[in-house]
């Protein structure tokens, strides 16, 4: 169930570079959230501009949570690069924000119980929806690579290395942290030690670019993999069809990133026509 309702600002700053932290209070919305969601943001409460935003929800925190501070709350990473964003950028503690959400199908977990494997894979902004799925597999051993174009576009190192049960990789293009490459060619030159590995699960979000890349790396895998594809969005709810992918499957071949998705299994897409 999705909601059209106020998100109070808790904080908004930036974290480094062009990326930014927005934290918001609704309870509505955060309780029912599952990772891979997202949310449609209206950057202002003026008419224009007249598109609202997607944004992965980063974090969540349902009305359980342990952290009675944070109950109620969910927080997006976003990059300020138009004027949507430029305008988010100036939001203040208190302001109110209108959201549709939470919206789309979420990621599959393995299982319960289950001693599975983890591998995350995320490109730039790419990581913000693999955040709040590493929490929810904490328990599990995990694997996470990360990687960006630059060393400023590697975001929540810390929060990746958190755990007794992860190891992470980095990646950046010019070599100017971590190794030097994409973060797919980083997983791929350590695929070798999950090759026997049956129970894995994959979770990937980055740019369409870099998914193309490590499909042609997994499609012929045995394992589970799922991706989170990202596209340019007009409502969000999978009435416009503004936002189709082709995929494989033959009675239903077109399907909404916004409704069906944003999560897909790597082998339902269409990845020549992407």
């Amino acid at each position: 169930m999705a909601y059209q309702i106020d998100g109070i600002v808790v904080k908004n700053r930036n974290i480094q570079s062009s990326y930014y932290l927005l934290e918001l209070k609704c309870p509505p919305i955060a309780n029912k959230a599952r990772p891979g969601q997202f949310v449609m943001v209206k950057p202002s409460s003026q008419n224009y501009p007249l598109l609202r935003r997607p944004f992965s929800l980063s974090k969540f925190y349902p009305l359980n949570h342990p952290d009675k501070s944070k109950r109620g709350q969910f927080s997006i990473l976003y990059k300020k690069v138009g004027l949507g964003t430029e305008m988010m950028s100036h939001l203040k503690e208190g302001q109110k924000i209108n959201l549709i959400g939470p919206l789309g199908n979420g990621y599959s977990l393995p299982p319960l119980p289950s001693s599975s494997t983890i591998i995350l894979i995320g490109g730039g902004i790419g990581i913000a929806s693999l955040l709040s799925l590493k929490e929810v597999l904490k328990d599990h051993i995990m694997f996470a690579f990360i990687g960006g174009k630059t060393k400023e576009d590697i975001l929540y190192e810390q929060e990746f290395r958190k755990g007794k049960n992860t190891t992470l990789y980095i990646a950046t293009e010019d070599g100017s942290y971590g190794e030097k490459g994409t973060v797919v060619k980083l997983f791929v030159s350590r695929m070798s030690q999950f090759s026997s590995d049956k129970d894995l699960y994959v979770y990937s979000c980055g740019p369409s670019g870099m998914l193309k890349s490590l499909a042609k790396k997994l499609i012929r895998k045995r394992w589970f993999v799922q991706v989170s594809l990202e596209s340019r969005m007009a409502c969000g709810i999978g009435a416009c069809w503004g936002c189709v992918v082709k995929t494989i499957d033959s009675n239903n071949p077109y399907q909404r990133v916004c409704k069906e998705g944003p999560i897909f299994d790597l082998k339902e897409v269409d990845w020549e026509n992407l």
